[in-house]
């Protein structure tokens, strides 16, 4: 027997595939490469071209490790492995944009409300404060 089995009889060794499928990929991976290029380059609102590009990429990775590194192919661990990273790295980035979208809201309460302590030295405690009243005068 030429071929190798494992105690489940499967084979064991490489898969190798066709130069076609190769060639499929590599074209797919150029197309996304435009694809990101042109992202930058269109004025999305937002945080939404960070979104794309991330999404590009990201398509970008799982084609290069399905089929450049065999990982569709791979035992099943492998791939686990491979996809909580990019669970991990989903969840911080997830972090980072909620961060960065909301930034704009804090600052615009943390301006409000050093407008408010201000008018309310001005012109009484913030309890007393309201819009267009004077503290009694």
């Amino acid at each position: 027997m030429s071929s190798s089995h494992t105690a489940h009889g499967h084979e064991e060794g490489e898969h190798i595939s066709s130069m076609s499928t190769y060639l499929s990929i590599f074209g797919a991976l150029l197309g996304l490469t435009v694809l990101t290029f042109a992202v930058s380059y269109a004025e999305l609102p937002g945080s939404w071209s960070i979104v794309a590009a991330i999404g590009v990429a990201s398509v970008k990775a799982f084609l290069v490790a399905g089929w450049f590194m065999h990982l569709k192919y791979d035992a099943r661990f492998n791939v686990l492995v491979f996809l909580s990273a990019f669970w991990f790295m989903a969840v911080f980035f997830g972090f980072t944009l909620t961060d960065l979208t909301t930034r704009g809201a804090l600052f615009d309460y943390l301006d409000n409300h050093a407008a408010h302590a201000e008018a309310g030295k001005k012109y009484g405690s913030p309890s007393t404060f309201k819009e267009g009243h004077s503290g009694g005068h």
